[in-house]
């Protein structure tokens, strides 16, 4: 992109973009991956500063403030706004539904999910149900434009909360830099590290309700009797399920991993027979596309966005039928043809999905909002 300047005498006009959640899971991801790209396109028209909640998260030198309320508190939403001004900032990017009220025509909003709203039975107390339910109802709705990272969730803002399509720019999120297909010697390594031999099905997420993690177990417990030869089930992601790391502690053949460096996770997934992902909703749902990044098969949901990722080169299955799930893990196991055709078809998918193209449509509907 060409840089292009501004009138003589004319100041740029300054976006704050909100990267406090830059160490979370899909947040983190998105912010990590959008960042950098937008910095690559940055032109004479406009400047992008930050807000954060430590100077290390300002990977680009951007100019910043910081702020240190936490997340879904009342003092962030006396700190953003007083953070905006200190920047001069005419508009605010948040990567999130938590932005400020007073703020909120002045805001462009990334909204991942409606997690919240389809499953308020998960959240963690009627406080945060009612917290969620106000921004979405009372706050998105009144943003200057809405960012969001799939044509299903796109869907649901229409539907659910009555927000017109021209208000709703679809943006996909591209692959993190370190998932492409990993050397023998890593994977090797990593797999010695972990005690585990290669051939494993793989679950890679946070262990929530909504991931529906349990029907997995539950589903690796049938396959257990049907195969004498049947791989290793290994989970890497935090518990969120009260009672479910004692179940998963007593398991014969499951491994879970509940904490691991960012840095071996491309070897796991390379080590894998397949990615199982039977989720009931995803925003985006980063570890398929993560997955065929790095040349694994993936046993894929049909819920929500996830179709949308994976394309044709996936597995899909019925996320309630225990049927549909313990064929498609058989199926995989015993056929190392479609296991060749789904590594070749899934690199292949996972080449669409670019932060370039993230960071060119921010950039556009920036400067609509700026307009």
């Amino acid at each position: 992109m060409k840089n292009e300047g501004v009138k003589k005498g004319m100041s740029r006009p300054v976006i704050a973009l909100d990267v406090r959640m830059a160490r979370a899971s899909g947040i983190g991801t998105y912010l990590q991956g959008l960042l950098p790209a937008l910095h690559e396109l940055r032109t004479d028209r406009e400047e992008i500063a930050l807000i954060q909640s430590t100077k290390e998260m300002n990977p680009c030198s951007a100019r910043s403030a910081t702020v240190t309320a936490g997340i879904y508190t009342l003092g962030e939403q006396v700190a953003i706004p007083n953070a905006c001004r200190k920047l001069s900032a005419r508009l605010l990017h948040s990567p999130h539904y938590n932005l400020p009220i007073v703020m909120a025509s002045r805001c462009i909003v990334t909204v991942h999910d409606l997690i919240h709203l389809k499953f308020p039975q998960f959240l963690p107390s009627s406080l945060a149900r009612a917290y969620a339910r106000f921004f979405f109802k009372t706050i998105i709705p009144r943003t200057r434009a809405i960012l969001t990272v799939s044509e299903h969730t796109k869907m649901d803002l229409m539907e659910m909360l009555d927000i017109p399509a021209s208000h709703i720019t679809v943006a996909y999120p591209g692959v993190p830099a370190q998932f492409h297909p990993q050397s023998t010697d890593s994977v090797d390594k990593t797999l010695k590290d972990f005690g585990l031999k290669r051939g494993y099905f793989l679950f890679v997420g946070n262990l929530k309700e909504f991931k529906n993690v349990q029907f997995l177990v539950k589903a690796y417990q049938a396959l257990r009797e049907k195969l004498s030869d049947c791989p290793s089930l290994v989970l890497v992601g935090r518990n969120f399920i009260p009672g479910f790391d004692k179940q998963l502690e007593s398991m014969p053949s499951v491994r879970w991993l509940k904490e691991i460096e960012p840095n071996v996770l491309p070897s796991l997934y390379a080590g894998a027979l397949g990615l199982v992902f039977p989720s009931l909703y995803e925003g985006f749902g980063f570890p398929p596309l993560e997955a065929m990044a790095c040349g694994t098969p993936v046993i894929c949901s049909t819920s929500a966005s996830l179709p949308e990722v994976v394309g044709d080169a996936a597995l899909l299955i019925d996320p309630r039928s225990l049927d549909s799930l313990l064929d498609a893990m058989i199926t995989l196991q015993q056929d190392s043809a479609l296991r060749d055709d789904l590594r070749s078809r899934g690199l292949k998918r996972a080449e669409q999905f670019s932060w370039k193209t993230l960071a060119e449509k921010t950039l556009s509907v920036y400067r609509q909002c700026l307009n």
